[in-house]
């Protein structure tokens, strides 16, 4: 019976950010199992932003909006930032009653796509972040290069200054000699 309760449970990474849809009827076990399923996603996918969207929930009771709460101070923790949203009339009045800290660890939103607009700053400075790092280097492995090629340069002239001057005191020898 476990195994059927969370398979409506997909996350999924969109746009960046690890998607958590969280429909039907919540029990303390299943609450725990998706808060674990979705700090491993965090720590596996390395994502910036996380939006739980409870709009398949309609009464959530406040001890799972507490979980919930928990939850988003635990992805803060992982260096993620979480938006909640498709917050229903019961599921808000669990959420107040619970004592969410909202705005100081994550904020909210009406629809799954204005939450992932909240995100998509932080996603993309994370993105534009890998590439400056593809960039750096890319840039490292020329000068590498660019400073093999100087080397094996230098080693061409001391080479030929080598010869230079042993074809000079070869010349130098023979005059002598005569």
């Amino acid at each position: 019976m476990e195994e059927k309760s969370l398979s409506d449970l997909s996350i999924h990474i969109s746009e960046g950010c690890l998607v958590v849809p969280i429909q039907g009827d919540i029990d303390d076990q299943r609450m725990r199992k998706i808060q674990s399923q979705i700090l491993k996603g965090v720590e596996d996918s390395k994502v910036k932003g996380v939006v739980i969207d409870v709009s398949g929930v309609r009464i959530i009771e406040p001890y799972h909006a507490g979980i919930i709460d928990k939850t988003a101070k635990m992805i803060s923790l992982l260096g993620a930032k979480t938006v909640l949203t498709g917050i229903r009339p019961g599921v808000a009045i669990a959420l107040t009653d619970s004592n969410f800290g909202f705005k100081e660890i994550y904020e909210t939103a009406g629809t799954f796509e204005e939450g992932v607009k909240k995100l998509q700053p932080l996603v993309r400075v994370e993105e534009k972040s890998e590439e400056v790092e593809d960039e750096v280097e890319e840039v490292e492995k020329i000068e590498v290069i660019e400073e093999v090629d100087a080397e094996e340069e230098i080693g061409d002239v001391e080479d030929e200054d080598v010869e230079d001057e042993e074809n000079f005191l070869a010349e130098q020898e023979e005059k002598d000699i005569d």
